[in-house]
């Protein structure tokens, strides 16, 4: 295990952040009396990459010897300017073009050189990424310790009682950005800080000099791993964290259908429950809370289950169904920054869930033959910062049932002036304006359709989702199956698995050692369960069933809210 791996979280954040120095931060004052921060420069980072044609077309290698390129030969016509080529590798690196040059003899290459002059003398010529152009840096600040501080927002405010500060850490992450509202001009929005967090997003505008934030930048957070993007990533919305590519990992099917014959759990008539962390809790003062696996994730992007046998109730399925997709999710999840996280060279928790949906088949004109999911944001107790879904089938009698999002940052009430003298301006077309209109959008949302092998990957502190309404076509029972991995905010982790499944099997051998001089009785091993069973170190397969229906109907419940700093 690398240094640092399962160092606490804050301080592998101040031990890896990029500090300001003493006085560096100020505000700025913009054209429409809006302020924003003045802050030093981030670290410049690059990867310089040789490129080669070969009978496939042009490569780009980096200087570590991987392969992130391939632009096919049929794509490379002899009349095309190097500015073209280049949009096409920014399209294949899933960057902006913007941040790529070529360079010769140490001398930038002009986009209107012709891709003929260039290729002649290509094995002299490299291409330089800069890896941080377009990029959005999170902050990490210090909380501030004004003991009766209000969020100044125009003539609104937001106390400090709200549930929001409540769940903030000393140190949290933030990130700066421009905010327009349904009631204001839309050239006259203002700068804020905005918190993401489970409770909500909790926006702060930000104020000349600082005086009266809640948030004191120190630094910038811990520079993202650049780990190769998947051919096909898309990042759905301009601001949203929603992140889809396509991939195939064939032998989740076989393992996860066996084990759904296996344990034929359908808790109520349209779900069939493969993996139920429901079914794995630990008990706290708040109630039950999922039990995470942990994954360590190192340098380049390769993720390894930790705690062997208690790694999970199945570890069989968590090696080998939720590692795997874990690892093909890593390029996604560092593409995250409503909150960032921290990834590489770190141990992180994931809850692993596999379900399935059924839909039943279209036998009359009246038949109830689909399936609608209500908004909601996943955990309940649990602290859950992004989720990973893998669709590993999808039926292809079923029509429609695209996954929408939609920000949950401020959309208005609350958000500057929005009191007595333009509360009429909040309206039914200039909501529908802010959600739906490009030129005229407040509210970030989208709309991805699921496919067998979709991979998606979004933020849970900064959209809540639903399942858009998925009908089915044919004449028999059809299903939507899918594996769920949700990351834990690791400022504020749960007791994992290893820890959890110790305790029980720790009293296991000493209970068969006291019985059967052994700890490992042949053939005893029922008596000793229904031992700890009786003693309530764990459940019976009944009593498991009950407690998850009970959190079941507390999950199916619409949860989280939209438009944050308010009640709407």
């Amino acid at each position: 295990m690398a240094a640092g791996m399962s160092a606490p979280y804050a301080q592998a954040l101040l031990d890896r952040m990029v500090a300001f120095p003493e006085g560096s931060v100020s505000t700025d004052t913009l054209p429409n009396r809006s302020r924003k921060l003045k802050l030093p420069s981030p670290p410049c980072r690059y990867k310089v990459v040789s490129m080669s044609l070969g009978g496939q077309g042009l490569s780009g290698v980096s200087l570590a010897g991987e392969e992130l390129f391939l632009l096919p030969e049929e794509q490379l016509a002899a009349d095309m300017l190097l500015g073209q080529v280049l949009e096409e590798i920014a399209g294949l690196l899933h960057i902006d073009a913007a941040g790529l040059t070529c360079v010769r003899d140490e001398k930038t290459i002009g986009v209107e050189t012709t891709w003929q002059d260039v290729k002649e003398a290509l094995p002299e010529t490299m291409l330089k990424m800069d890896l941080n152009h377009h990029d959005v840096f999170p902050l990490v600040c210090r909380k501030s310790d004004a003991r009766f501080l209000e969020l100044p927002l125009g003539e609104g405010h937001v106390r400090n009682e709200d549930a929001r500060f409540r769940d903030l850490q000393a140190t949290v992450q933030v990130i700066e950005d421009y905010r327009r509202f349904v009631t204001r001009a839309q050239d006259n929005g203002n700068h804020h800080l905005l918190h993401y967090g489970r409770a909500g997003v909790l926006a702060n505008r930000i104020t000349p000099a600082l005086r009266g934030d809640l948030f004191i930048p120190i630094g910038y957070f811990p520079m993202a791993p650049v780990w190769q993007m998947p051919p096909d990533a898309k990042r759905w919305g301009q601001k949203l964290d929603v992140w889809s590519c396509t991939t195939s990992l064939p032998e989740i099917k076989s393992l996860l259908d066996a084990h759904a014959e296996k344990t034929n759990d359908r808790p109520i008539p349209r779900y069939q429950m493969i993996v139920d962390p429901n079914q794995f809790v630990r008990e706290t003062e708040e109630g039950p809370v999922w039990v995470p696996c942990e994954f360590d994730v190192d340098a380049d992007g390769a993720a390894h289950l930790v705690g062997g046998s208690r790694s999970h109730r199945n570890p069989g399925l968590a090696a080998r169904v939720a590692q795997p997709v874990l690892e093909a999710a890593l390029p996604l999840l560092a593409k995250l920054r409503r909150p960032q996280l921290l990834l590489d060279n770190r141990r992180i928790q994931v809850v692993f869930k596999a379900q399935r949906i059924i839909v039943p088949a279209t036998v009359s004109k009246g038949s109830d033959s689909e399936y609608v999911g209500l908004w909601h944001v996943d955990g309940c107790r649990e602290h859950i910062a992004a989720v990973v879904l893998y669709y590993y089938h999808v039926d292809e009698n079923l029509e429609g049932g695209a996954m929408e999002f939609c920000g949950r940052e401020p959309l208005d009430v609350l958000g500057w002036g929005d009191c007595s003298n333009n509360y009429y301006k909040l309206t039914k077309e200039g909501l529908r304006a802010a959600l739906r209109t490009d030129e005229t959008k407040s509210v970030e949302n989208c709309r991805v359709p699921i496919s067998t092998g979709r991979l998606l990957v979004f933020s849970n502190y900064q959209v809540a989702h639903r399942v858009l309404r998925m009908v089915n076509r044919g004449a028999a029972e059809a299903s939507r199956d899918f594996v769920a991995l949700f990351l834990v905010d690791p400022a504020k982790p749960l007791v994992p698995a290893r820890s959890v499944l110790s305790e029980s099997a720790l009293l296991a051998r000493t209970l068969a050692t006291a019985l059967y001089g052994t700890p490992q009785p042949s053939g005893k091993a029922f008596e000793v369960l229904r031992i700890l069973q009786f003693l309530g170190v764990l459940r019976t397969t009944s009593d498991a069933r009950r407690l998850r229906n009970s959190l079941l109907r507390e999950q199916l419940q619409p949860s989280g809210e939209f438009c944050g700093n308010s009640s709407v």
